[in-house]
């Protein structure tokens, strides 16, 4: 019994050390990086760490069900980097909604970043990207339009290209939804 349990102790320790916080995984010497996470919090963390390095977004793409994944460049020389900031919801009014609160700050959507994520708990939630550029960025002002009809998007999006919008992405999760920019304090196309 005393043995069983000292083995038993003794795998414990091996697979859950009891060290410190763990440094960064990341490998932020190559000049081409792969973060792949199911947790949107994870994919923030080490997105800002790789981008204070350096980085910078080339695409990202959903892998197998609630996972995400992101390729990273090396481009930038601190402190002269790009920001990002990763924005994830179920509510499309939400999205909207932060989408311009963020830009309002300097960031614009990269529409390469569009994934439609499984949820670990189920139902999906549309998950973007948005970079802010170092310097002075131009501000944009979003609108997104939902819709499970081809038809009203359709209308919807003439509409909003009369407002002065250009289409920038889309992303389907049972309805269509299509993410449109316009520069602030610009006129219209």
């Amino acid at each position: 019994m005393k043995r069983r349990l000292l083995v038993t102790l003794g795998l414990v320790s091996l697979l859950c050390p009891l060290a410190g916080p763990a440094e960064s995984d990341l490998d932020l010497t190559q000049r081409y990086l792969l973060l792949a996470t199911k947790k949107t919090s994870t994919m923030q963390k080490e997105l800002s760490e790789a981008a204070a390095a350096g980085y910078r977004i080339l695409v990202g793409s959903p892998t197998s069900g609630t996972e995400m994944a992101l390729i990273l460049e090396k481009v930038a020389t601190p402190p002269e980097t790009y920001q990002y900031f990763l924005l994830a919801t179920t509510r499309t009014g939400t999205m909207q909604k932060e989408l311009n609160e963020t830009a309002a700050k300097g960031y614009r959507l990269l529409p390469r970043t569009m994934i439609a994520k499984e949820q670990m708990m189920g139902g999906i939630e549309i998950v973007v990207i948005m970079e802010r550029p170092p310097g002075s960025p131009q501000h944009y002002q979003y609108l997104l339009l939902a819709t499970s009809l081809t038809g009203t998007l359709q209308r919807e999006m003439a509409q909003a290209v009369n407002d002065g919008y250009v289409v920038v992405g889309m992303v389907s999760r049972g309805e269509h939804m299509a993410i449109l920019e316009k520069p602030v304090g610009v006129q219209a196309y």
